[in-house]
């Protein structure tokens, strides 16, 4: 096979072989994968008649947490990858191959500026009636033990994603000034707020557009090795508030109506409350994200993540403004409104500094 920059030959070497011993037929080719912000090396691994994915991941645990949601999940009828072969050191994996056209990807193909079809829509639908099995149907059948960050998205898991705002974003991108003493206050609100939401199913973690695969005109799902117990409307934020995905709020607001239809099929449900709880989880979600994008694009090396968070912060101050939750932070709603209103807030620092 061909030798690849910043892949090791014997590493490369492993991955055929285990094609080998899988498919019975020599790999002939491999080829890297963008892996967005992974720090996993993303491979194609092919032969005469098949291909599979192949995954070279420094960090065991999450190679671990992976397979073993995978296989739970795949045994529960779940549309995720089949895992072929793991190495024995738990370094590298070989995958199923869902081909290359992610949500995102599909409804751009099919999108005509900011309309969405109802070919779009029928898909988020079969997309959230599907993440319904994840987090409800088979929550119990998933080991917690293989959790490598948090095992649930509780208090400490909450006031992590908000140091990592503050530190990745707040600090090295904004210019306004803001009262620490004051953020923290309010951020404990938030946090103690969304606690009451609890923590009793599957929280996918990284459910967005680009992390669902269409093959064959239906959705396959992969990078969930963040998984964790927690609450329901997490998830369901970060799919309808995807930057790639891009859905204006009526469609946001039709697709989370068809979610909470969905959910009363599994257990009773109050709308007004959940609603409620999923504004809150929004806000939250896309400090995260802003965070995300501070991180990968000043430290490393990917700076066309900086030009997401325009976008990012135009959808942050919309859910900050019509959500209940944000009035009783005054704070905090007033500081990211005057982040997200005022062009000059924000100043990206160049990469050559």
């Amino acid at each position: 096979m061909m030798r690849l920059e910043g892949i090791a030959d014997r590493d490369a070497e492993l991955l055929g072989s285990m094609y080998s011993e899988y498919f019975g037929e020599n790999a002939l080719g491999i080829s890297r994968l963008k892996g967005d912000a992974s720090d996993r090396i993303i491979l194609r691994v092919r032969g005469k008649r098949h291909s599979a994915i192949g995954i070279i991941g420094p960090n065991r645990n999450e190679n671990r947490a992976f397979v073993g949601f995978a296989r739970a999940f795949r045994n529960h009828g779940l549309a995720v990858p089949e895992i072929y072969r793991v190495s024995d050191d738990e370094r590298c994996y070989l995958e199923e191959d869902f081909g290359d056209t992610t949500l995102s990807m599909w409804q751009e193909q099919r999108r005509s500026g900011r309309e969405v079809s109802t070919e779009i829509l029928d898909m988020y639908v079969r997309v959230l009636q599907q993440l319904q099995r994840f987090q409800v149907d088979a929550a119990d059948t998933v080991d917690y033990g293989l959790c490598y960050q948090y095992d649930s998205f509780a208090a400490d898991a909450m006031a992590f994603d908000l140091r990592y705002f503050h530190e990745m974003f707040l600090q090295p991108i904004v210019t306004l000034s803001w009262d620490e003493e004051k953020l923290q206050a309010d951020n404990q609100r938030l946090i103690a707020f969304l606690c009451e939401a609890g923590q009793e199913h599957f929280l996918y973690r990284d459910f967005q557009s680009r992390n669902v695969m269409i093959r064959d005109g239906a959705p396959c799902f992969i990078d969930f090795q963040s998984g964790r117990r927690g609450a329901l409307h997490y998830d369901v934020a970060s799919m309808l508030l995807d930057s790639k995905g891009d859905l204006p709020a009526e469609a946001r607001d039709l697709l989370l109506e068809r979610y909470l239809d969905e959910l009363e099929t599994r257990m009773p449900v109050d709308r007004s409350r959940f609603r409620r709880m999923f504004e809150g989880f929004a806000v939250l979600r896309l400090m995260q994200a802003l965070g995300a994008f501070g991180n990968i694009g000043l430290n490393k090396g990917r700076p066309q993540y900086l030009e997401l968070i325009p976008s990012r912060l135009r959808g942050l101050a919309e859910v900050v403004r019509d959500a209940a939750c944000m009035r009783e932070l005054p704070y905090l709603r007033a500081l990211l409104l005057d982040i997200a209103d005022h062009p000059d807030a924000c100043s990206i620092p160049s990469q050559n500094t």
